[in-house]
């Protein structure tokens, strides 16, 4: 694994002691550089030196660390803050913070959030190269053969205790499959999950009725754990008039 490349922006020396340590004593990380001046910092650091973390203090004089922040959010690919106030978490994260740390920071809590930070990027990215695949494949009897299915044209799938009912636009295939490994496959896509044992097409809903969803000549139900959340989910593209009837 290649070091990922850390700036502490602090102006309190203690901490960016302290900081310095815990980066330089994990051999995945590097210091790449420390400032106690927040000014300095905005002009010390570019793109061209591909940092990886900035832990940057909120309390700082001249400029606060929120501010920093807007400026030096496009030079890097995450910023944790690290405060010793609570006050500023809602608008630490208004910039996109990956993380609030608060004083003081021990060093197993420092790393866990090193480590969370970049599997939340990893498992984001997972998920956006799943959603952009436009077919997955399925395995069929005991011989080893696959079957491609393109995702825009399934209607739904049907939880069968241990197997998954696929129903497309012209056909229905029974498959060895969870309805955990189903969502999995399509979190984040327009596929909801509408009931315990169905995951809709949320593109082949033709009409939303009390606690049922027509899709093609199929009624699906819909569960009351799950009902309030797709109706969210569609609301965003429902079509309303502006005038007043």
């Amino acid at each position: 694994m290649e070091q990922l490349r850390c700036v502490v922006i602090d102006d309190e020396k203690h901490s960016v002691s302290i900081l310095s340590d815990y980066i330089e004593a994990n051999p995945n990380l590097k210091l790449v550089n420390s400032y106690l001046d927040p000014i300095i910092a905005l002009s010390g650091i570019s793109l061209k030196d591909k940092i990886d973390f900035i832990f940057l203090d909120i309390d700082m004089p001249e400029i606060s660390g929120i501010e920093l922040a807007k400026k030096l959010v496009n030079r890097t690919r995450f910023i944790i803050f690290t405060t010793a106030f609570t006050k500023y978490a809602i608008e630490a994260f208004e910039v996109n913070a990956s993380r609030y740390l608060v004083k003081p920071i021990s060093k197993p809590k420092f790393i866990k959030t090193v480590w969370d930070v970049l599997e939340g990027e990893r498992k984001k990215l997972e998920r956006m190269r799943i959603s952009q695949r436009k077919y997955f494949y399925v395995s069929i009897g005991d011989r080893g053969q696959k079957l491609k299915i393109k995702k825009s044209k399934i209607l739904f799938f049907e939880s069968l205790k241990n197997y998954m009912k696929i129903v497309t636009e012209d056909q229905e295939y029974t498959v060895y499959l969870t309805m955990k490994e189903v969502e999995k496959e399509f979190w984040g896509t327009l596929f909801y999950r509408v009931h315990r044992s169905y995951f809709v097409n949320e593109e082949k809903v033709e009409k939303i009725s009390g606690n049922t969803l027509k899709l093609g000549a199929h009624i699906i139900p819909m569960g009351n754990n799950y009902k309030q959340g797709f109706i969210e989910f569609s609301e965003n593209k429902t079509l309303r008039s502006g005038r007043k009837s």
